[in-house]
């Protein structure tokens, strides 16, 4: 499915489950804690709401983001091609900037995570595993 579609798509949906409360754009921005503006793009198919958003719109409607949009964590490495990038920081040569895109599974996801954090207070060290 294209991405206009999908907006288009999601903006029906939006606007449907708000006039189903009987809700105006405002009264929904007001319940998910997000900008007037920003539910006017999304009901009008402009733009599809960041992650934190479409949770937060989610919950204000008693849905799931699923039940907004449809395969949107599948769509979306689809779309995007896997890719692992690194590069060195020009201010401080010792250290690089990850930047990760690929489907892994969930214990390596949780050990890159462990990695990165215990990297932040300079405690990493490798497993014996």
């Amino acid at each position: 499915m294209s991405k206009d579609i999908k907006k288009k798509e999601f903006g029906r949906k939006l606007k449907a489950l708000n006039t189903e409360r009987g809700w105006n754009q405002s009264e929904l921005a007001r319940r998910a804690g997000i900008p007037r503006d920003s539910v006017s793009t999304y009901v009008r198919g402009v733009s599809l709401p960041n992650p934190k958003s479409l949770q937060k719109l989610a919950d204000a409607l008693g849905a799931t983001p699923a039940d907004l949009i449809p395969n949107m964590v599948q769509d979306a490495t689809e779309e995007e091609s896997t890719s692992l990038n690194m590069r060195v920081s020009t201010g401080a040569p010792n250290t690089a900037w990850l930047q990760v895109n690929r489907l892994v599974s969930l214990t390596t996801a949780v050990k890159v995570i462990e990695m990165i954090e215990a990297d932040k207070l300079g405690e990493w060290r490798p497993s014996r595993s």
